[in-house]
């Protein structure tokens, strides 16, 4: 029988002290103005601790696009409720027709 070598990724997600299981195989490390023309996929186990910060960086970037998404889209759900729109109308029923328009005011 053969046993395969565990990778430093799968060691570490073994760490039960480290909050670590969900490490991806690889990270994205955006291009870097002025530094790195280009997007780079690297190996977790590659990457380096400038690597590893740089991908950190990015990816909080992408959350923050994501709640910004979210409280956009939150704000548009409230403030048609207000309008008295239900579930099944649509936001340019609620938004732009007269029907609406009655209650917001």
């Amino acid at each position: 029988m053969f046993f395969k070598k565990k990778t430093a990724v799968q060691k570490l997600r073994e760490r039960p002290d480290w909050y670590v299981r969900e490490l991806p195989e690889e990270i994205f490390v955006p291009a870097l103005d002025g530094h790195r023309p280009d997007d780079m996929t690297i190996a977790l186990e590659d990457a380096t601790l400038d690597d590893l910060a740089f991908a950190i960086v990015g990816i909080e970037a992408q959350v923050a696009q994501a709640r910004r998404g979210l409280s956009g889209l939150r704000e548009l759900y409230e403030q048609a409720r207000k309008r008295g729109g239900s579930g099944a109308n649509t936001v340019s029923e609620v938004f732009f027709t007269d029907e609406f328009a009655e209650v917001a005011k």
